[in-house]
This record gives C-alpha cells, sequence and structure tokens, in this order.
C-alpha cells in the first residue's frame, strides 16, 4: 500500500503539539502562581510575631505609696505573639487558591470548547474518514494499475484511463485535505471535547466558580474572630515576663453571615442566568442536538446509495466482458467515497451524542 501522508500537514501537526503542550504548561503556570501567592499571604499569618514596645507607665498609686516611683518612666517590652485565629484564616486562603486552580482548569476547556463551537466533532469524524481512505487507496491503485494494462493490450480506452486517473487523484487531495483539516481543528480544540458532555461541562464550570466564591466567604467569616497569645518580658528598673491572651469577637457575625447567606443565594442565581461563556455553551448543547436528525437522515440516504451500488457491483461480478469491468472499477472506486463519506458520518453523530451527554 501506497503512503499518501504530506510533509507539510506532519510538520503542522509537530508544531501544533508544541503549542497544545505550551497550552497545558501556562495552565499548570497559573495553579503555581495562584498557589503561591496565596502561600505568600499565608506564611505571614502562619508565622509568630516579634512586638517591641516602649511604653509610658503612668503614676496610679497615692504620693504615699512607697512604689509610686516605681511605677514611673518607661518601660520597655519584647514579646512573641501567636494567633491561631490567623493561622486558620492562612488555611482558608490557600484554599481559595486550590477552588480558584480548579475553576481556571475548567475555564480552559469551556473556552477550547466554545473556540470550536458548531464544528464539534469533526476532528474524529476527519480522523476516521481519513483512516478509511487510506486503507483503500491501495485497491484504488489496483484497479488503475489495471486498467492501465488492459490500454496496453487494447482492451480498454484512454477515456476509461483518464476517468479512473483523475478519480484516483481526487481521492489522493482528499486525504490531504483531511490531513489539513486535522491541524486545523486540533488548533480550534477539537480534541477537547467533555468526557461527560456540555451540560455537565456547564453545571461543573458553575459548581467550581461557586466552590471559589464560598472558599472566598470562609476567609471573610473568620474577621470576627481575633485570637492573640502573647508571651514576653519586660523591663523597667527591673525585668519580668509577662503573657496576655487576647480575645475579641464582634456581634456582627450573625449579620455578617445572614449577608453571606444572601450573596451565596444571589451567585447561584447569577450562574444560573448567566449569559456569556455558560450560557453560550447551553445553546452550542441545543445546536449540537438538532444537528443530529439531519445526519441520521443523510445516514440513512447514503446507507441506501451504498446498498445499492453494491448490488450492480454483485450483479456486474457475473459478466467478463471490458465494459464490464470498467464499470466494476468505477462503482469500487464509488464505494470507496461513499464508504469514507459513512465513516465521517459515523464517527461524527457518536462524536456529537457523546458531546451533548445524550
Amino acid at each position: 500500500m501506497r503512503s499518501y501522508h504530506l510533509a507539510l500537514p506532519q510538520i503542522l501537526l509537530a508544531a501544533l503539539s508544541l503549542r497544545a503542550g505550551s497550552a497545558a504548561a501556562e495552565g499548570e503556570a497559573t495553579c503555581d502562581r495562584l498557589r503561591a501567592e496565596a502561600r505568600s499571604e499565608a506564611a505571614i499569618l502562619y508565622a509568630p510575631r516579634l512586638e517591641l514596645e516602649v511604653a509610658q507607665v503612668p503614676s496610679v498609686a497615692t504620693p504615699s505609696d512607697p512604689t509610686a516611683a516605681a511605677l514611673r518612666g518607661p518601660q520597655g517590652r519584647v514579646a512573641l505573639a501567636l494567633s491561631p485565629i490567623d493561622m486558620l484564616r492562612g488555611r482558608a486562603i490557600e484554599r481559595v487558591a486550590d477552588a480558584e486552580c480548579a475553576r481556571d482548569r475548567i475555564a480552559r476547556q469551556l473556552d477550547r470548547v466554545l473556540a470550536l463551537g458548531a464544528r464539534s466533532g469533526e476532528l474524529p469524524a476527519t480522523t476516521a474518514e481519513l483512516e478509511y481512505l487510506e486503507a483503500y487507496l491501495g485497491g484504488v491503485d489496483a484497479l488503475v494499475d489495471d486498467v492501465v494494462a488492459r490500454f496496453g493490450r487494447q482492451r480498454a480506452t484512454a477515456v476509461e484511463v483518464v476517468e479512473l486517473r483523475t478519480r484516483r487523484a481526487s481521492l489522493r487531495r482528499r486525504v490531504a485535505e483531511l490531513h489539513l483539516t486535522q491541524v486545523e481543528l486540533r488548533e480550534l480544540g477539537g480534541d477537547a471535547a467533555p468526557a461527560h458532555g456540555l451540560d455537565a461541562l456547564a453545571s461543573a464550570y458553575r459548581g467550581a466558580a461557586l466552590r471559589a466564591d464560598g472558599r472566598r466567604a470562609d476567609v471573610r467569616a473568620w474577621s470576627a474572630w481575633r485570637l492573640d497569645v502573647r508571651a514576653g518580658v519586660a523591663a523597667a528598673d527591673r525585668a519580668d515576663w509577662y503573657a496576655i491572651v487576647d480575645l475579641a469577637y464582634s456581634f456582627g457575625q450573625p449579620w455578617q453571615r445572614a449577608a453571606e447567606h444572601r450573596a451565596a443565594r444571589a451567585r447561584e442565581r447569577e450562574y444560573a442566568g448567566d449569559h456569556r461563556e455558560v450560557a453560550r455553551l447551553e445553546e452550542l448543547a441545543r445546536a449540537l442536538r438538532g444537528s443530529l436528525a439531519a445526519l441520521d437522515e443523510e445516514l440513512h440516504v447514503l446507507d441506501e446509495e451504498i446498498a445499492l451500488d453494491r448490488s450492480e457491483q454483485d450483479r456486474l461480478a457475473a459478466f467478463d466482458a471490458e465494459s464490464a469491468q470498467q464499470l466494476r472499477a468505477r462503482i469500487t472506486i464509488e464505494l470507496v467515497e461513499l464508504g469514507a463519506r459513512r465513516a465521517s458520518l459515523v464517527a461524527l453523530i457518536a462524536s456529537r451524542r457523546a458531546t451533548i451527554g445524550g
């Protein structure tokens, strides 16, 4: 069997693989950036603080109090402070980064699906048609070689030779076109079909966005609390250690919690009625679902044509005349063309059904 792969498609496919690798690396870089920024902010909240103070201690004793003089004057303080609440807040910030990373991954897939648009499913269809043609082009070559040999024995006409060569050249051009179409579709993201359908992808995007918003709300929820633990040394005329536990709570938290619940419900309504990427994804799902009826009808008509050609081919097999051989050769090439189109249609229908999740 001869090979009909062109150098140009191979070069473009190699360049495309590099681009796909670059896109994947870009997604990982975004996650790395989000996590590094969150870690940068959280590291300050995890670590203890060193506090240096110089305080002027007022005299609160009576003039007859013998300790009054000792209480006057500046006092130096050195302490280490640690806040468990800040540590929990830091962990919540890192969870925000993880949620944003998950949302970004789904958003990138969503963007690729939308970039492909109504051409969804064409990549597997193109691949199926290409594989079919490459499998049968060897047989077409044999038919052309046979008619050329018969022409040399003056048992075929030049018109017949030209006709079969022209049809073979058309198939070769189609193979070249399919290679280039593969490159174009992969560039558009033709291999980015969601594993569980467009509706599931839209739901996953909404869920990831809501989880990221919820993680940010968790960070805000800690703002109503403050818990600091300090231990240090204070020195004036003499030095001594001290410890302080500072616990504070804002009575505004119930109102904050109520506001967060309202915001969460509003976000759900916002994403449910989103008129941007998610809505476009749902419109695409409806368009693809509507195309299936037309594709099924085309496949039905194509099957009828193939059945008629095969019936005619079987009928001609009983004749040995040169005209019958020439007609069988034409029908054989036509069956290759129809079979390639059928392979493309079957793959396209299957891919679109999987894409829309039904």
